[in-house]
């Protein structure tokens, strides 16, 4: 039997969004039966950017390939102090296809309990170095993969333009580094620039 993870960020009334975000609010209406209005951002919680978040003109989550959505993954734990270059990523060997989740000190940011700006992001030549080994996704455990200060968002770019899927907002504090098998789908949403989802592992 295999064993699953959760590595997806409850959402409730006290989920803290992006800067300038929706917050997320969940208002109950009770008859014969409980149905709730959700109010939020497409980027809450633990969500797939689509090209079309940063690339107007490119496609949205609606057409993102269930082939780089499920599959073997590599959770893989990097101890910078602000950024993951491509120094850091060339010693992982990283393979063409492969989905790459990073575990970094972003997992204990969550409990803070409000946004911070003081999170590990990738640098510029690290995304450019994902993008030219051609992986299928890469996964972080923060609500950006990419810096917030960073001017024209070349990061999301460079990323979403190799056709690499984005995954932001995993919790990675219980699970170790090594082998899994990932599923992570974002609602069906037409068009959509984003989506939350529920992200999983298994082994």
């Amino acid at each position: 039997m295999p064993k699953f993870f959760d590595i997806s960020l409850s959402l409730d009334n006290s989920t803290f969004p992006w800067p300038g975000d929706t917050k997320f609010i969940r208002l109950e209406k009770k008859g014969s039966g409980i149905v709730s209005q959700l109010i939020m951002s497409t980027h809450t919680g633990t969500h797939v950017d689509a090209p079309k978040h940063f690339l107007f003109n490119k496609s949205g989550v609606d057409k993102i390939a269930l082939t780089k959505l499920v599959g073997p993954a590599r959770i893989v734990e990097i101890n910078a102090k602000n950024l993951i270059t491509s120094s850091d990523l060339e010693k992982l060997k990283i393979q063409k296809g492969e989905r790459i989740l990073f575990k970094t000190r972003n997992s204990g940011l969550y409990k803070k309990g409000k946004f911070t700006a003081d999170y590990v992001s990738l640098s510029l030549d690290g995304a450019r170095h994902l993008a030219r080994k051609k992986i299928a996704l890469v996964g972080t455990d923060y609500l950006g993969i990419e810096a917030k200060s960073a001017p024209g968002h070349p990061v999301h770019k460079t990323l979403l333009s190799a056709g690499i899927v984005n995954v932001e907002g995993l919790d990675l504090s219980k699970i170790k580094p090594g082998s899994y098998n990932l599923a992570v789908l974002p609602l069906k949403i037409k068009a959509g620039d984003g989506s939350p989802a529920r992200a999983v592992l298994w082994r």
